[in-house]
């Protein structure tokens, strides 16, 4: 028997959509989580970056932040749409087809623009338009990925986790205030993850990736890719593939996760 958690969350990590679809509510991972990883940009050595919540960042167009986030598209031009604080990309008109609403991570410097409120029309109506505050990243385009043997191996150990259903492993790779962010859905936290984890029904053949790509800023990793997961169920084979994207900090010399996200297929 599932407890009431595990038989209401959908572990896209671990198993398929069609079998989520069949005996889950399905949900996904995604929804948004502003991540700001910020380091200083002169010739000297940069300091650790810092990672922190959107709604605590404040502005400085002489730090270099990286916006982790989904990517949509607005009126006036590519966002990152990260919980409800949308960035506009200044120079990311569009988004590409692959990429419109996938997690991405951007970088550039922050900034914020006031638009004075609309006029009213004197039947009520209101012009087309941005008003109030906006943030807005320059250039926000995606930074230079890399190939760090240490975060793949890592991202490696959280597919052979939950292929095997390894509680104690999961646990051991995801940090004390890791979370699962889904959209339209409450957050879900590390306890509620791992116990889905194990609770799963069917047989996990396999969970790996595809297309990995790596960020990383100081003690702050980020894996990107497409998760492929084969699980058999009444006596057939389903392959699912899904996008992804994990945001790691190192703690004691290891690589932990601390946020997950992935679109709603």
């Amino acid at each position: 028997m599932q407890s009431p958690d595990a038989a209401s969350f959908d572990l896209q990590r671990a198993l398929p959509l069609g079998v989520q679809r069949n005996s889950y509510d399905a949900c996904m991972k995604p929804g948004m989580l502003l991540f700001i990883i910020a380091a200083c940009g002169s010739a000297a050595p940069k300091p650790a970056p810092t990672v922190v919540l959107a709604g605590h960042v404040a502005p400085d167009p002489s730090r270099v932040v990286w916006i982790v986030g989904f990517a949509q598209q607005a009126k006036l031009g590519a966002i990152v749409q990260a919980g409800d604080a949308p960035v506009m990309c200044a120079d990311q008109h569009d988004w590409p087809a692959e990429l419109l609403g996938r997690p991405v991570v951007v970088a550039g410097t922050l900034s914020r623009h006031a638009h004075p409120a609309l006029p009213i029309g004197p039947d009520g109506e209101r012009s087309a338009g941005t008003e109030g505050d906006e943030l807005v990243l320059s250039p926000g385009t995606p930074p230079p990925p890399g190939a760090d043997d240490d975060l793949l191996a890592a991202e490696h150990a959280v597919f052979d986790a939950l292929a095997h259903r390894d509680g104690k492993a999961l646990a051991a790779l995801t940090a004390p205030g890791f979370v699962l962010r889904v959209t339209g859905k409450p957050d879900t936290d590390r306890q509620t993850f791992l116990a889905a984890a194990v609770a799963l029904e069917g047989e996990i053949l396999s969970v790996d990736g595809a297309d990995l790509v790596t960020y990383r800023a100081g003690d702050t990793g980020i894996v990107r890719g497409t998760q492929i997961a084969r699980v058999r169920a009444s006596g057939q084979v389903i392959e699912d593939r899904g996008n992804f994207l994990d945001v790691f900090v190192r703690r004691d010399g290891r690589w932990v996760m601390t946020v997950a996200l992935s679109p709603r297929q």
